[in-house]
């Protein structure tokens, strides 16, 4: 082997152990908005993110409206409505107490103020009863503004019914004379809640019963016949004690 050749080979083993023993190159830094925050829970991405919004909305510190173990007291005025001969109008007052968020019980009373036809037609309801179970499986909220939002709840209602109505005499005699009937409801209603202790209520209810509709004679006797009867109420809620505690 001649010099020259010697000579390259040492300069390419002492290149090749060179190349190993230097340090890696160091990794390229991470982009700025990837950098993690040195404190947990700190609010800078999120300043960064919100904005000039971010004191426009409101922290959740806790429940704007409980109704488990309270009571509920709401007057209401009703009206029939695809009534056949006349709208009745109901002034009425409902009484319910909350079990819980979703489950309640409520006694119900109304009277109705109609035209006194006596007895020349069916459906003149007097008085109106029923005890209803209480059952509110939603609430939710509506945003009306960009900066409002407004509480609702969702309920259906259904229970036993008591009627007391005008009921054509026997013998074909004019005029009439009060019965009782009982029957049943259903319905559905909505609150639009103000504060911790109000709430505007509405309500679509459908009571069935049975109304004597023909009086008995010498040859025949009394005709019945099941009823529908739909009302629209709207009333206030005012809940008691005026306030709740979280849990308790």
């Amino acid at each position: 082997m001649s010099t020259r050749t010697a000579l390259l080979a040492l300069l390419a083993a002492a290149s090749m152990a060179r190349a190993q023993t230097l340090p890696p190159p160091p990794a390229p830094p991470p982009p700025a908005d990837t950098v993690p925050s040195s404190e947990a829970g700190d609010t800078a991405s999120l300043d960064r993110d919100i904005g000039p919004l971010k004191d426009r909305i409101p922290p959740v510190t806790g429940h704007t409206f409980l109704m488990a173990k309270r009571f509920e007291l709401a007057p209401t005025v009703s009206f029939s409505f695809r009534d056949a001969f006349w709208t009745k109008y109901v002034l009425g007052l409902t009484a319910t107490y909350h079990f819980t968020e979703t489950l309640g019980l409520g006694l119900r009373a109304g009277y109705a103020i109609k035209e006194e036809l006596d007895g020349k037609g069916p459906g003149q309801i007097n008085l109106v009863t029923a005890l209803d179970f209480e059952w509110a499986p939603l609430y939710g909220k509506i945003s009306l503004f960009a900066e409002g939002f407004a509480h609702f709840n969702l309920y259906i209602v259904a229970g036993p019914m008591v009627v007391q109505y005008q009921a054509p005499l026997d013998a074909n005699l004019p005029g009439s004379e009060a019965a009782w009937s009982v029957g049943g409801e259903v319905g559905l209603g909505m609150r639009f809640i103000f504060n911790r202790w109000m709430a505007l209520r509405f309500e679509l209810r459908d009571g069935i019963y049975r109304e004597k509709t023909v009086g008995a004679t010498e040859t025949a006797g009394a005709q019945y016949q099941l009823r529908n009867q739909l009302f629209f109420d709207i009333g206030l809620s005012f809940f008691f004690p005026s306030n709740f505690s979280e849990g308790g």
